[in-house]
């Protein structure tokens, strides 16, 4: 089955890639090592991604902090909103304030300290399924880690030598690693996370503030 692509943000060159990863971007990033020992699960990987896949498709909304970290190594910090279906707002704080936002529909990429913002149109099938989708095909191993699980997925003639998630007991998504086959790693982790605190739908509708300059189409779909 052909992969899906999937738009990712690598905040170092400002662009998205149409080769990479989730919904809304999304938006959304640093997931622990495997510093200890592991204790292999008693279902499959196979089923280990099944439950993942279900538990996110399922999730109508969630909110928290996210680190994330660039192809170059730049790691950047700040808190997210989401809402299904495919509605993300990540307001970045660190190492500078950013903002992207998007409705599933236009992506806005806001910067204060520029006085500048991108907007760009979105395929329809951009983000469609994000991170659960974007898994649907893969097979490797889970393992109980952390009152939680850790995935460690491939698949033949993917985009990634390799993709580690980080998913508590819930199978909710915590954290991942994905190996590019040129060997960059993007990588992003979620704290804090919240999925009853109120998301309100208006945060989506971006208002582009007065005397700001409009890039348009500013990233580089490849």
């Amino acid at each position: 089955m052909k992969e899906k692509n999937f738009i990712f943000y690598d905040p170092d060159s400002l662009y998205y890639t149409k080769d990479v990863l989730m919904k809304g971007t999304g938006i959304l990033l640093v997931l622990l090592m495997l510093l200890y020992s592991t204790r292999l699960l008693s279902i499959s990987g196979d089923e280990a991604v099944e439950k993942f896949r279900g538990r996110m498709l399922r999730l109508e909304k969630l909110t928290g902090v996210i680190s994330w970290t660039s192809l170059e190594g730049q790691t950047y910090s700040g808190s997210f909103k989401y809402l299904a279906p495919g509605k993300i707002y990540i307001k970045f704080s660190s190492p500078s304030e950013e903002i992207l936002v998007t409705d599933g529909r236009t992506l806005w990429i806001y910067s204060p300290g520029t006085k500048r913002c991108g907007i760009q149109e979105l395929a329809k099938d951009a983000t469609s399924g994000g991170i659960a989708a974007l898994v649907a095909g893969y097979s490797g191993i889970a393992a109980e880690r952390d009152a939680g699980y850790t995935l460690k997925l491939k698949k033949d003639e993917s985009q990634y030598s390799e993709i580690i998630l980080s998913v508590d007991a819930t199978f909710l998504l915590k954290g991942a690693i994905f190996k590019l086959n040129d060997g960059r790693i993007i990588s992003f982790s979620l704290s804090d996370i919240s999925t009853t605190a109120e998301v309100r739908p208006s945060l989506f509708n971006f208002k582009i503030p007065k005397g700001v300059q409009i890039v348009n189409s500013p990233l580089i779909i490849r």
